[in-house]
């Protein structure tokens, strides 16, 4: 029931039944398989038929979505990162999905190609990291910190609506409405309804300082961003007094 927002995209097809060209990829021995392509927001569901998917352009993010629609961001994958089945961790509850967050290109290889067992141990280690940060975020910040984690998961991009961000944070959109209000008088976010952060070590220090860690680098790490943390203008190693 998760993955009802569109059609499921295996073989390089859009829902509206317009084939794309594909890019045939040896998959072990002779077989050949062709590259799944995907629009930014398609969803991707990996079969769990032998074959290994491995992000070739473009980039996927895993959101854990719950039965009241809440959507949490675990892990975002780029180029050359592995796509793990996610059947076998899905509840009636939650269940874990892919979306592509650009135009994205997945191929496919074998599981017994070089090196690949040792890749698949790293994404899961990966996504298992993910959720515990996931965890510690709802667990320890409160409502107002886990918006400022979402806005800089944003980066310099154009923010969501209040409502979307609500529900990536399990709080109310009159809590975010409230909460951004008060970021736009103290100068953090850009006035205006479509907002752009423009102080993001301010909220990193506030994130630093709620998890009880003594650097920012030590709280992009928690979040999980710190991939993402030179993209973003004012940020430096400081430590947090």
């Amino acid at each position: 029931m998760y993955h009802q927002r569109a059609a499921i995209c295996r073989t390089g097809r859009w829902q509206a039944g317009k084939a794309m060209s594909t890019t045939p990829l040896p998959v072990g021995g002779d077989r050949l398989r062709p590259s799944t392509y995907l629009r930014a927001g398609d969803p991707f569901v990996c079969p769990d038929h032998g074959d290994v998917a491995v992000v070739q352009e473009g980039a996927l993010v895993i959101e854990l979505v719950t039965g009241h629609r809440a959507v949490f961001q675990l892990v975002r994958l780029q180029p050359g990162d592995i796509a793990l089945p996610l059947d076998a961790l899905s509840t009636p509850a939650a269940a874990p999905t892919y979306r592509a967050i650009t135009v994205t290109r997945i191929a496919w290889t074998g599981r017994d190609a070089p090196g690949m067992p040792e890749r698949i141990e790293q994404a899961r280690d990966m996504l298992l990291a993910a959720t515990m940060r996931q965890l510690t975020q709802l667990g320890c910040l409160p409502a107002s910190h886990r918006l400022y984690v979402e806005l800089l998961r944003q980066g310099t991009a154009q923010l969501p609506s209040h409502g979307e961000i609500a529900a990536r944070t399990s709080t109310s959109r009159e809590t975010i409405s409230r909460e951004m209000s008060l970021l736009r008088r103290e100068g953090v976010i850009s006035s205006g309804r479509s907002g752009y952060v423009l102080a993001p070590s301010e909220l990193i220090r506030r994130i630093a300082r709620a998890l009880g860690v003594s650097s920012e680098t030590e709280a992009w790490e928690s979040i999980g961003l710190s991939r993402f943390a030179d993209e973003l203008p004012h940020l430096s190693a400081t430590t947090i007094s």
